[in-house]
């Protein structure tokens, strides 16, 4: 009997955040969620396509970042 391999192994189009002082957050399942998670984070300014200037609520400023990333299933 001829053994069979799996190939269901389905690349998943995922995005991440990054900040500039240092927060990260991976698997984010759209873009728009990605973009909405960045204006959760405090008042935003449009700095160029996929990124942001961002003041928290503490006054503090940084750039928030979103990238599209494919994963596999691991890790």
């Amino acid at each position: 009997m001829a053994r069979r391999t799996s190939t269901n192994q389905t690349a998943i189009s995922m995005w991440m955040l990054t900040t500039s002082d240092g927060r990260r957050v991976a698997d984010i399942r759209s873009e728009l969620d990605a973009r909405r998670i960045v204006h959760t984070l405090g008042i935003t300014q449009l700095r160029g396509p996929y990124s942001w200037d961002v003041v928290d609520n503490q006054g503090r400023l940084f750039v928030a970042e979103i990238r599209h990333r494919s994963g596999g299933g691991g890790r």
